[in-house]
């Protein structure tokens, strides 16, 4: 027999009978509440005060997880605060929605928000004990105060997020009064789905579909009766009856067959199917939901660039004006956001990248491989040979290679010689040939000055360009062939031909940007001491830049070659195609963003000009495509092999791979003379390792798809040029030789003089003569002097070889070439 109550807690329980009664009445009477004088706790006072307190409670949307998902559907990665997936009721087992009443608010369907039975045991009760023992809450007042508790918690007012939640009788009548204004607005079945919804199931776990998945591997319609239950009594206290703890099983179980006779009392279920249930034994499947980018596993590094591109680029708005109002969005939203993620060529580009180089090579070898789409800018694969995590080891870093800085990526990498396309498409640009003869040999020092600018400085100093090889390039060769090989002399002195601003603005064309805005060294002089300014822009004031100094990132290379295989149209890369809202609404996200850049004429014989890489080319070792699909590509290797590329492309597809050493103890070493995957390399080059890389991916990413051709160069641009030879006989060596050059033509002087009506030492005849093309050798042959008679034989052996006295020239001929040592190697 319970004891009876002290004396000095009869007023206080009488008190408390008024209070109940008058809340009845109130409830009863709808909030008309009518003047009741008994006591001066009933007093008007009283009534109006409780009247006075706020009837509704604002509308807030719970925080919910946002998903990432690749084209074809499947799960990239999941963001949250709280891990919670709203559903709908009829998405929840009957058995989960009458288990969750019969257990915490058996007249739920009953009350209209309070339930006056269940308050005043509560409230006698309470002042029996002196506490609060009992909540007597109904599931209306419970959403309440999980309501409020959110929004403060959304809002970051830890004050607020403490009221909601305090143990006082001032915090349960203001529950009650809002409670009973939610019930006037909502129906049973939406403040049950609300409910639902809302709860906490321990951890991270929010919501009866977050419970279903991470305790028993299912979904809210799917629970069984024994875990509905089971799921149903832990709400009262998840970490009293948590279900990853096995020595908390036997409270849990208890706690769930309290479930099942409560939902027997109340004809729920019958007698039969409560036995079978208590019967079952606790069986949990634990099944995490991860959050973020270190659990997408190898989409892990495309995952980074989809976060920072979504919080950091102005284009997602729609989520939020700042970064933090997008970050949140993310956590919190609901949002499901498609991507351009092809989970077909991530898979083989992953494959390529750790069977060239392991993630825990000893080398410390690191790649990176994007793919992008031509004509439409869509990013379909981004890979690197390391795990994202920031554990320490060689296998490991969460630094994206692939992306510019300011999304999460590194400061870009030099692209070596995969920079020569763009000087070709200027080259192309100002009319000159394919086919044009350029002069390659090298090493040879070219003054600063001798290349033109509009930039605002100085061009002062040499720049002494070398060859990758003594054999890579001669005096004569063709653009083309100085493609096809790499060869820096020749292009360093097509550079020399056209503008440097020409140059960057090709490169604008292409997308092409540094992946870290850098000093801008084109800007007065020396822009350290002189400007703070930063910029992005390639240099044009750089000679060199032809040999790829300026870093950028793998994902810009594979944009600016896509440029190229769709015959000049450029589109900015894209790799979000939609977000819609928990509400299935979309948000305004970036279009297809493609524009003509560059005139397909130039862009097509660019192509044509990449095409025998593969063949007579830096990457004839790799070969081409097996299955016969045209494509062109470029190496690109730095000096002392510091950065290795391939970037290559077929109409379908473009391809960056990157290979080079990590940073270790702030340090990049070159890769010479060292063993990557058990290969010993004198020194690697853009074709050594990158080029097979980029080979494997393209034959898996094209497999199964329709072989398509490129569109035909422009015949203009691939004519060998020709000229008439100017009239030069009569003139010095010297005079004639600036005046061949200066038409096109290679000069060299034959070694045997000439009996010539001209004089001797001055130019006697040239072959060939009359009309060549442009950069053919010119023989000048020089004069002897006339012939004057008598025995010359005899004459010729008695003076001596006067031919000795009079040819100026051995030889002779402007072989000068070069190479350069910050950018090339040009493999």
């Amino acid at each position: 027999m319970s004891p009876a109550p002290a004396p000095r807690n009869v007023l206080g329980l009488l008190g408390a009978f008024v209070v109940t009664s008058l809340v009845a009445g109130v409830l009863a009477a709808g909030l008309a509440v009518p003047a009741i004088g008994a006591t001066g706790m009933a007093s008007n006072s009283a009534v109006k005060a409780f009247n006075d307190l706020p009837s509704e409670i604002s509308d807030t949307e719970m925080a919910a997880n946002t998903t990432v998902l690749a084209a074809d559907g499947s799960l990239i990665a999941t963001f949250y605060d709280e891990n919670r997936v709203p559903v709908d009721l009829d998405q929840i087992s009957p058995f989960m929605q009458n288990a969750i009443v019969a257990i915490e608010d058996e007249r739920f369907y009953e009350h209209g928000g309070v339930d006056p039975q269940g308050l005043i045991r509560a409230l006698v009760v309470n002042e029996i004990n002196g506490g609060v023992s009992q909540g007597a809450s109904t599931l209306t007042q419970q959403l309440v105060k999980n309501t409020l508790k959110e929004a403060a918690y959304l809002a970051g007012d830890d004050a607020a997020y403490d009221a909601a939640e305090e143990q006082t009788k001032s915090r349960k009548v203001k529950e009650i009064r809002l409670a009973t204004a939610l019930e006037k607005k909502l129906s049973k079945k939406q403040i049950l789905e609300s409910y639902l919804n809302i709860s906490w199931f321990g951890g991270q776990v929010n919501g009866v579909e977050a419970a279903a998945r991470y305790y028993f591997g299912t979904t809210a319609a799917k629970l069984t009766l024994p875990q509905a239950a089971m799921l149903a009594g832990m709400v009262q206290s998840p970490t009293q009856f948590d279900l990853t703890d096995k020595d908390k099983h036997e409270a849990a179980t208890n706690r769930r067959d309290t479930v099942l006779n409560k939902m027997y009392a109340q004809g729920m279920i019958d007698e039969e199917t409560r036995d079978k249930a208590i019967a079952t034994k606790l069986k949990t499947k634990i099944t995490p939901t991860y959050q973020g980018c270190a659990n997408a596993e190898t989409r892990a590094y495309m995952c980074d660039y989809i976060y920072n591109l979504l919080v950091k680029s102005n284009d997602f708005t729609a989520l939020g004006k700042s970064q933090e109002a997008r970050a949140n969005a993310i956590k919190r939203g609901g949002y499901t956001i498609r991507t351009t993620l092809d989970p077909k060529i991530l898979k083989a580009a992953w494959q390529s990248v750790k069977k060239a180089v392991p993630p825990s090579d000893p080398s410390r070898v690191a790649t990176a491989s994007v793919t992008v789409e031509p004509n439409t800018g869509k990013v379909l694969s981004m890979i690197q040979n390391k795990y994202y995590s920031v554990d320490k080891g060689k296998k490991n870093t969460t630094i994206n290679y692939s992306t510019d800085y300011k999304y999460g990526g590194s400061s870009g990498f030099q692209t070596g010689s995969t920079f020569k396309p763009v000087v070709l498409a200027t080259w192309l640009k100002a009319g000159k040939s394919l086919n044009a003869p350029i002069n390659g040999s090298a090493p040879v020092s070219l003054a600063n000055s001798s290349f033109k600018t509009c930039a605002d400085t100085n061009m002062t100093g040499t720049w002494t360009v070398y060859n990758a090889g003594d054999s890579e390039g001669n005096s004569n060769m063709t653009v083309w062939n100085a493609t096809a090989q790499s060869v820096n002399g020749a292009y360093a002195r097509m550079e020399q031909q056209l503008d440097l601003c020409d140059v960057q603005d090709t490169a604008e064309e292409l997308g092409m940007h540094r992946a870290q805005a850098t000093a801008d060294e084109c800007i007065n002089g020396n822009l350290y001491k002189d400007n703070p300014k930063k910029t992005s822009k390639i240099p044009n004031c750089v000679p060199s830049v032809v040999l790829g100094v300026a870093s950028q990132s793998p994902l810009t290379m594979a944009n600016a070659y896509a440029t190229f295989a769709s015959g000049g149209i450029y589109c900015k890369p894209i790799v979000i195609t939609s977000i819609t809202d928990r509400d299935d609404k979309k948000l305004s996200v970036p279009e297809k963003d493609c524009k003509r850049t560059v005139d397909a004429d130039v862009a097509n014989t660019v192509t044509l000009g990449l095409s025998k890489v593969f063949t007579s080319g830096t990457a004839s070792a790799t070969g081409p495509l097996a299955s016969g699909q045209a494509a062109s590509g470029k190496t690109g290797t730095t000096n002392g092999s510091q950065d290795t590329w391939f970037v290559g492309y077929t109409p379908q597809l473009a391809t960056s791979v990157w290979v080079g050493p990590e940073t270790v103890n702030g340090k990049r070493n070159p890769m010479r003379h060292l063993y990557v995957n058990g290969h010993y390399y004198t020194q690697v080059y853009g074709g050594s390792i990158a080029a097979p890389i980029w080979k494997e991916i393209m034959t898996s990413a094209l497999k199964g798809k329709k072989i398509k051709d490129f569109p035909e160069a422009d015949d203009k641009l691939t004519q060998t040029p020709s000229a008439t030879i100017p009239g030069v006989i009569g003139m010095s060596p010297d005079e004639a030789q600036d005046t061949l050059e200066d038409a096109g033509f290679t000069v060299a002087t034959s070694g045997e003089l000439e009996t010539s009506d001209q004089p001797a030492g001055t130019v006697a005849r040239t072959d060939p003569s009359g009309r060549a093309s442009t950069g053919t050798t010119v023989t000048l042959y020089l004069s002897a002097g006339p012939n004057t008679g008598g025995d010359d034989e005899d004459d010729d052996q008695d003076e001596g070889d006067d031919g000795e006295t009079v040819n100026p020239f051995d030889g002779g001929g402007n072989n000068g070439g070069g190479n350069d040592t910050g950018g090339g190697g040009g493999r």
